[in-house]
């Protein structure tokens, strides 16, 4: 059978069949190109990053945001911007950039869902179709003749199959495109608590130096008053007779 005759024992259902397959082929290459440049493995860009915020350079952190391409990279720029704005400012950042890559990365996949879900209706269709061709030459010249029932049975199992034919693997690209975007969500999630939990870090050293250093300062003034015969910080008046 030619391509020709498939599409003529088919019918228009095939043709429609046959024009969301070919649309599912390009969502679903554009979608895993699109997701294959996205760098995803960020260790060393957190390695980067965390030293700087330890060091509390924040241009240096990002800085390296900037040299490297992705969307982990793309979130932790927006969240650093925000750093000297404090944590809420931080975390609204990151709750924003998130749902912007979510956003970027999900687009293509909900029709991959929606042509896997109709694919096998459209062949239900066609097989209803074909039957009642079937039954339609059977009313008009009786079943004697099978050779009149061969067109709508033909359009029936036809149909079916292709539905079939194209529901399946655009399930497995999609549940395929679905866990690649998982991944790269996850480790989003990931580098944004470690870099949540450094930034806290950093910020708690910061005030230790701050209360020793002031505390040191407070110790060299009372050495010295000491020296030049002042009175001490902690000194307590006599008890007059």
């Amino acid at each position: 059978m030619t391509f020709t005759e498939l599409l003529a024992s088919g019918g228009p259902v095939l043709v429609a069949i046959i024009l969301i397959s070919v649309f599912a082929v390009y969502v679903f290459f554009e979608r895993f190109l699109k997701l294959r440049r996205e760098q995803v493995d960020s260790s060393a860009l957190m390695a980067r990053v965390n030293a700087a915020v330890r060091e509390r350079d924040l241009e240096g952190a990002l800085a390296a945001t900037e040299a490297q391409d992705g969307p982990v990279a793309r979130v932790l720029s927006a969240a650093l911007e925000r750093l000297p704005y404090g944590r809420p400012a931080v975390e609204a950042a990151f709750e924003e950039a998130t749902l912007l890559e979510e956003q970027n990365l999900t687009r293509g996949l909900r029709p991959l869902a929606i042509i896997a879900q109709i694919s096998p209706m459209l062949g239900l269709l066609g097989t209803v179709t074909g039957m009642i061709i079937s039954f339609s030459e059977i009313a008009r010249h009786g079943s004697g003749d099978p050779a009149l029932l061969a067109t709508g049975i033909g359009q029936a199992l036809v149909t079916t199959a292709a539905g079939l034919i194209v529901a399946i693997p655009v399930l497995v690209a999609h549940g395929y495109l679905t866990s690649k975007v998982e991944k790269v969500l996850n480790e989003i999630d990931r580098r944004r608590e470690e870099l949540m939990g450094n930034v806290v870090q950093a910020v708690a050293s910061r005030r230790e130096e701050g209360g020793a250093r002031a505390a040191g300062a407070e110790g060299a003034a009372a050495e010295a008053r000491a020296e030049r015969g002042g009175p001490r910080v902690d000194a307590r008046p006599l008890p007059q007779g």
